[in-house]
């Protein structure tokens, strides 16, 4: 069954959906005629990508978002309501990211991740749960990373917030599947993206980083059609890349073998995002 066919309704809601694998989740829905609300804080950005996705033909509608605000994410929830009737397809995400050792971050900058990582996932979830089961289903995705997987070294903040981010969607799956909501946790590793844009690239980890990112083979659409083809399956975790996915099961089956690796190869700057 096609994603249409499954969601004939065709509603979707997108958080951070300005640039990277929101603004391409967007563009995966828009040649198929879905209805889409775009978040972001950007409103310069919101507006570029607004009038490149109605120049495909799409029915997209914005609104500047920071989700770090509950009451704005309630709004947004309200408005669907209002406007489509209800949503299918709900996108948490927003994100950031910010690297370096534990000593390096400060409060504030914990404090920012937390909140807009895993925070406005949370309150995503929580508020459009109570429409969706009120409506008789719909799909929840929420966009966590294998850093919440894989847990590198100098990623502590983003590491936690994304580990909270796979955990709820964990918990999340069972929990509302008898109400015919599906959810799932998109956990990639490096791919060519905006979220290198918010790296202070104060610290070593962040240049190195940064690097990463714009040398990746994989692209945000490579991801985003990795999703949409999960959604219509009903699958809980997406890990398009095989580092992602071979690390994932090497950690749930030898996990001090694995720390201890990691361990090894962060020491003697073997380790990837560490050079």
């Amino acid at each position: 069954m096609s994603l249409e066919q499954k969601f004939p309704g065709k509603r979707a809601f997108i958080t951070g959906a300005a640039s990277g694998l929101g603004l391409a989740l967007a563009e995966c829905l828009a040649p198929k005629g879905w209805k889409l609300l775009l978040g972001d804080i950007n409103e310069t950005r919101l507006a570029d990508a607004e009038a490149r996705l109605r120049g495909m033909g799409a029915d997209a509608t914005t609104v500047v978002l920071d989700v770090t605000h509950p009451e704005a994410i309630q709004q947004a929830a309200d408005s669907l309501l209002e406007s489509w009737g209800g949503v299918d397809l709900v996108f948490n995400n927003a994100g950031i990211c910010l690297a370096g050792a534990i000593e390096e971050l400060s409060l504030e900058e914990w404090e920012r991740v937390i909140n807009i990582d895993l925070w406005s996932v949370i309150n995503g979830c929580r508020i459009f749960a109570p429409l969706l089961k009120r409506q008789g289903g719909g799909h929840i995705i929420n966009t966590a990373s294998s850093a919440g997987t894989l847990a590198g070294p100098e990623m502590a903040a983003y590491n936690v917030a994304k580990a909270g981010v796979v955990s709820l969607s964990e918990t999340l799956k069972p929990e509302l599947s008898r109400h015919n909501i599906g959810v799932t946790v998109i956990c990639p590793t490096v791919f060519v993206t905006s979220l290198g844009d918010g790296l202070t690239m104060e610290r070593k980890m962040e240049v190195n980083l940064a690097r990463q990112l714009q040398k990746s083979g994989v692209s945000a659409k490579n991801i985003a059609e990795h999703v949409l083809w999960a959604v219509e399956r009903d699958r809980l975790y997406v890990m398009t890349q095989a580092d992602a996915r071979w690390g994932w099961r090497a950690k749930r089956l030898f996990p001090e073998t694995f720390s201890r690796l990691i361990g090894y190869l962060y020491r003697n700057s073997k380790w990837i995002y560490a050079e």
